[in-house]
Order: structure tokens, then C-alpha cells, then sequence
């Protein structure tokens, strides 16, 4: 975290207020190029990356939980707790390591962003995933451990439930297929080039890590 509070410079007389600095959680959504270059032309916030890569990644690991029905081998409060550790290992390595690889390959493709600019990118084109707290908290509260089992007996025995649970699930697709647009046009913004080149920024380094895999099994194997 010092790292982050040595990169955070003096505001100015003029500088932006704090209602600026939270206008930019809705004005992403419209214009996200235009907002990452105002994030970047400005001193860093470092108590909203901070709460930006926490919060989501909390809530990247809550949907991989999801999808790997972790609740059938554990408690729920056993399950929040692993993903609260988690969250924190896991945002150092996705702000710094992820961020820095994206930066490295991005280069490689032309692009002219900072570490920096890469690193803010990738912690600002988290804001949709955290606003789904407005419908992760409800689920919490009212579907408890079956968000996470593959049997849902509660939810199963209630239409009301399966209502609920099925407009949850609808939001959170649709936010999800729009912040796949915000990250790209963001880390597009920060490395100066096209979100079709932040795509490929994003794809080449799982096809090199496939290909390397591929080759020590070949080798292992042999």
C-alpha cells in the first residue's frame, strides 16, 4: 500500500471536489474513455482504488463461488471468511502483477500508457462490478448459503424466491456484458489505442501462459 500513497500527488487551489471524484461512478457507464483520461490527468485517489479493488474483487470471488457451487463442501461464514483473505492477496496481484502485464504487453502493441495509467484502468473498470451490491446484499440476506449449492431447496419451494432470484440474475448478466465494454475502453484509454487492441492486450497473455502449459506438459511428459 505504500506504493499507492507514494504515487498520490498535492491537489491544487482548482482541483475537483469530492463530488466530482464520485461523479465518475456514473459517468464510466456512458463515457468511459472520458472518464479514465480525466482519472488519469488527475492526483490519484488512493482510498477509492483501495476500496475499488477490494470491494471488487470481493465480489469477482462471491461470482466464482458461484459458478464452482463452493457452498456444497463448506459454511457459508467459512466461505466469506476464505474470500475475505482472498480479496486482499488477490488485489495486490491483480493491481500490481495483472496491472504490470497488461502494461508490458500492451507496449508490445503500441500502447504509450504509464504502469500507473494501466494500473488505475484496471482498478476504475471495477465500478459495475461493485454497484452489484445492489443486488448481492439482497441475495445474501434472503437466498443465504444456496447462491453457492447446486441444490436450492428454499428457493425451489417459493415462485416469490425464484422471481427474486431470477431478476438478480438477469441485473447482474447485464451489468456484467457492460463492464467487459468499460474495462476495454478503459485500459484502451489508459495505453492511448483502440478497445479492439485492449482486447488483444487482454487475450495474448492467456494464450502464452496455454501455449507455455502446453509445452512443459510436452516436456514433463516426454
Amino acid at each position: 500500500m505504500e506504493l499507492l500513497k507514494d504515487e498520490q500527488r498535492l491537489h491544487d487551489a482548482n482541483g475537483s471536489n469530492g463530488n466530482d471524484r464520485w461523479n465518475i461512478w456514473l459517468k464510466i457507464w456512458i463515457r468511459p474513455r472520458e472518464t479514465m483520461r480525466r482519472i488519469l490527468n488527475e492526483p490519484n485517489n488512493v482510498d477509492q482504488v483501495i476500496l475499488l479493488l477490494l470491494v471488487g474483487g470481493f465480489i469477482y470471488g462471491l461470482n466464482q463461488s458461484v459458478l464452482k457451487n463452493s457452498g456444497d463442501s463448506t459454511s457459508l461464514w467459512s466461505l466469506l471468511l476464505s474470500l475475505t483473505f482472498a480479496t486482499i492477496i488477490g488485489a495486490i496481484i491483480y493491481y500490481f502483477v495483472i496491472g504490470g502485464l497488461f502494461y508490458w504487453v500492451g507496449k508490445l502493441l503500441g500502447g504509450t500508457g504509464s504502469y500507473r495509467d494501466v494500473r488505475l484502468s484496471l482498478a476504475y473498470a471495477y465500478i459495475p462490478s461493485v454497484i452489484t451490491l445492489v443486488t448481492w446484499i439482497p441475495s445474501l440476506i434472503l437466498f443465504g448459503k444456496e447462491n453457492f449449492t447446486s441444490e436450492t431447496p428454499r428457493m425451489d419451494s417459493s415462485i416469490g424466491l425464484l422471481i427474486i432470484f431470477l431478476i438478480f440474475g438477469i441485473i447482474e448478466f447485464i451489468i456484467g456484458i457492460w463492464s467487459v465494454f468499460i474495462f476495454l475502453k478503459c485500459l484502451g484509454e489508459a495505453h492511448r489505442f483502440s478497445a479492439w487492441k485492449a482486447l488483444l492486450t487482454f487475450i495474448l497473455p492467456f494464450i502464452l501462459l496455454v501455449i507455455l502449459g502446453g509445452i512443459i506438459a510436452v516436456a514433463l511428459g516426454g
